[in-house]
């Protein structure tokens, strides 16, 4: 269990240390002009959400089954390998506001102000919906109920939710073309992990999932 958890965070923050490298100005006189407040800003509240997220993970680490459940293993094994391709993609967006500036008419203050607090929105609804994940998984429950308390209480997938408004704020901030082709790219493998994800739930929980089902939204409340 602690091999793993040192390995989940090792991870996260060396890939947010690597991020981060991508803004630098590694041969210019003001290396760090690029790390500026809107991108200050948003890796601030990424290391904040990653840092929660995986102290309350903590309780999903003490067996496998529990840990196959909290990161979606065993209804979806390959979702994993293409966020990875994902997220080794969005390393584009930062390079892009960091050197190349291929769109800059894109990046306007108003924009990336916009795109913060949208960021900081998402963070605070990921740090709520991991809270009530982490109690849901620290307990056994007998018999099983799908989860509807917090924000499950308005939606049936508020993290899948969250991760796509989060690309969306993303490409707000560094006002960058291959943020919005993410965006794109990001939903698309999302929505169809929600639609994996409801087959898993609705075999496991049977009838109950089905009532839940009928009355919460699956990710935006009113929408969809």
């Amino acid at each position: 269990m602690r091999e793993i958890l040192w390995k989940t965070l090792i991870g996260s923050l060396g890939y947010l240390a690597i991020a981060v490298g991508c803004l630098v100005q590694w041969n210019g006189p003001h290396a760090w002009m690029r790390l500026d407040w809107f991108a200050g800003g948003y890796f601030t509240l990424r290391i904040l959400g990653s840092l929660h997220s995986i102290a309350s993970s903590l309780g999903a680490f003490r067996s496998r089954p529990v840990r196959q459940e909290w990161w979606a293993l065993n209804s979806d094994p390959e979702g994993p390998q293409w966020v990875m391709v994902l997220m080794a993609l969005d390393l584009v967006v930062f390079l892009d506001y960091g050197h190349w500036r291929f769109t800059p008419g894109l990046e306007r203050p108003a924009l990336q102000i916009i795109g913060l607090a949208l960021y900081l929105a998402v963070t605070v609804w990921q740090i709520w919906t991991d809270s009530y994940l982490a109690r849901y998984f620290d307990k056994t429950q007998t018999p099983l109920e799908p989860m509807n308390k917090g924000p499950y209480h308005y939606v049936r997938h508020p993290r899948y939710g969250a991760a796509i408004a989060g690309k969306v704020a993303m490409a707000l901030t560094f006002g960058s073309l291959f943020g919005w082709l993410l965006v794109v790219a990001w939903g698309l493998l999302l929505l169809n992990k929600i639609e994996i994800e409801e087959k898993h739930l609705r075999k496991l929980f049977g009838m109950p999932y089905e009532s839940y089902a009928r009355t919460t939204a699956k990710v935006f409340p009113g929408i969809y």
